[in-house]
């Protein structure tokens, strides 16, 4: 539980408070401070005279000279009487928890009656029954404020109170429990055939498969019996009745459905060879088309905020493409060379020179329409070909959508490779 802080002025809580206990200067009471006078007799606060004192060397009553601190007597006496005053608790009052300290207290009939020394008031604070406290279910939703002695029946009553529901334990609100207790899977309910308990999430089974009350057809339905009977009494009509006719009927059925499955199976065994032969075909010609296709694919480079390039540094990527002609591509965040300082360089490499390749390589952003896409139509020799100045590496961020909320550089790229030349012979 936790308690409601207060506020309140020590004066509101006593009328026997006069000006002597009030300080001149800054008009609060002596209560909590120390109280200074000069040889006059003139009493102020020590915060008040220590700040006058820095202004000027006199007393801010009578002007009597005052050339430091250490001149000044305290009060005790005055001191001590004023923590000897009655004052009444602060939780005597329904609205001492106030927002606006202006806010005039007033008296709750229900509050404390307890009239203490000022002296006495921090400790009777503390501990006092009337005190206000949060619920304490005030995490799950109950904005109630209390007080101390009205907790437990508060608590009986509070709608945010947590129950554990006694079918499957687990933990609910009261002002949510009854409406659980409505679809609740594993509370027990009366089967409306036979009134035995079920769980309610076994219910549907227990009708469909158990229940000896239900109504269902006979198992020869399907081959002209049209009998309902309950199934409990299933077995006894089975005996009972005579169902040679309707067995015959499923035999037949049985065979017609067999002969049906043999010659599939017969079907299948004739044309594997045939779907072998043309899978191996289909295979082959799938390999000629990919060298004059499109390859399509994304780079995704993870941990981005963590990769200290310097200018130089690279990283490279899988490789990728069909076999024998594959690339990898190559990413400088920092650039490629001094030339590129501050810019992010790309290229792609090849393992052997590649000649009429079309490469487009895409920047993914979160915003779409914000993607940077660069496309060159080139021959890739094997010092690689690409883009010094990609874009500038600063621009790379999670803020301008270039890098996701889990720290990843997404690319899309595509290698189109040239279509293969007519076979000549002379």
């Amino acid at each position: 539980m936790s308690k409601k802080l207060i506020k309140y002025n020590v004066s509101e809580l006593s009328s026997e408070f006069d000006d002597d206990y009030v300080c001149p200067i800054c008009f609060e009471t002596y209560y909590k401070k120390e109280v200074y006078q000069c040889k006059e007799g003139h009493c102020s606060c020590k915060d008040c005279w220590e700040k006058s004192l820095e202004r000027k060397k006199e007393c801010m009553q009578c002007k009597t000279q005052v050339n430091s601190f250490n001149e000044l007597s305290r009060n005790r006496q005055l001191e001590n009487l004023l923590l000897k005053t009655d004052v009444c608790c602060p939780y005597s009052f329904e609205n001492i928890i106030r927002v606006d300290d202006s806010e005039e207290l007033i008296k709750d009939g229900g509050g404390c009656k307890e009239i203490i020394k000022l002296e006495e008031l921090d400790n009777h604070i503390e501990n006092c029954s009337f005190r206000f406290l949060k619920c304490r279910n005030h995490e799950k939703g109950c904005n109630d404020i209390i007080r101390y002695n009205q907790n437990e029946i508060h608590i009986s009553e509070c709608e945010n109170r947590p129950l554990i529901c006694t079918h499957c334990s687990n933990v609910y609100l009261l002002k949510t429990i009854e409406q659980h207790y409505l679809e609740c899977p594993s509370m027990l309910i009366d089967c409306k055939e036979c009134s035995q308990k079920i769980k309610r999430e076994e219910m549907d089974n227990h009708v469909d498969k158990e229940c000896q009350e239900v109504i269902i057809s006979c198992k020869f339905s399907p081959f002209g019996c049209n009998d309902k009977i309950k199934r409990k009494n299933l077995e006894n009509h089975l005996e009972q009745t005579n169902h040679t006719k309707h067995l015959s009927t499923a035999i037949e059925h049985l065979m017609i459905k067999n002969n049906q499955l043999s010659y599939s199976i017969d079907e299948l065994t004739k044309g594997k060879e045939d779907i072998i032969i043309k899978n191996i075909q289909l295979s082959n010609r799938i390999d000629e088309l990919q060298k004059g296709k499109e390859y399509k694919n994304k780079w995704i480079i993870s941990n981005y905020s963590k990769i200290n390039h310097n200018v130089g540094d690279r990283l490279i990527s899988p490789k990728f493409g069909y076999a024998p002609n594959l690339f990898d591509i190559r990413f400088y965040k920092k650039g490629s060379n001094k030339q590129n300082i501050g810019n992010t360089s790309i290229y792609l490499h090849s393992i052997s020179e590649q000649k009429n390749i079309t490469f487009s390589m895409t920047l993914l952003n979160k915003d779409t329409k914000k993607s940077r896409t660069f496309t060159y139509f080139h021959d890739v020799p094997m010092t690689g070909w690409g883009w010094s100045i990609f874009i500038k590496s600063d621009e790379i961020n999670k803020e301008n959508g270039f890098v996701t909320e889990d720290d990843k550089v997404e690319f899309e790229f595509t290698i189109t490779y040239p279509k293969p030349m007519p076979l000549l012979s002379n």
